[in-house]
């Protein structure tokens, strides 16, 4: 398995890339791991806005997701699917931690 740990981006806690879009492993899929702390907001400023779809699900915890100014709430068990080009963010306003696999994938 190919993993790739990235900068520290969320309240120190790494954000994980398993696989990346490449001709090694898909050229359409990157998927990976993250772990928001309580009060962590990526991105910190601003929304995020992607030329993939976007696939989360949530593992455990809670956070909520703002997708087109359009709030989501979001628990174990939960997936969410953001569409390309759809500006989002996503927060966790609870005291634990909120732990989300998810997949870009390329139209």
């Amino acid at each position: 398995m190919l993993e790739k740990k990235l900068p520290a981006l969320i309240d120190e806690e790494p954000l994980t890339v398993f696989f990346e879009k490449s001709k090694e492993t898909n050229e359409k899929v990157t998927f990976g791991h993250i772990v928001f702390n309580s009060g962590a907001k990526v991105p910190e400023d601003g929304y995020g806005v992607h030329e993939q779809d976007e696939y989360s699900y949530i593992i455990s915890g809670n956070a909520v997701c703002v997708i087109d100014d359009i709030e989501y709430r979001s628990g174990p068990g939960s997936a969410l699917f953001i569409p390309a080009g759809e500006k989002h963010y996503s927060f966790n306003d609870t005291d634990e931690p909120c732990e989300i696999v998810w997949m870009l994938v390329d139209k």
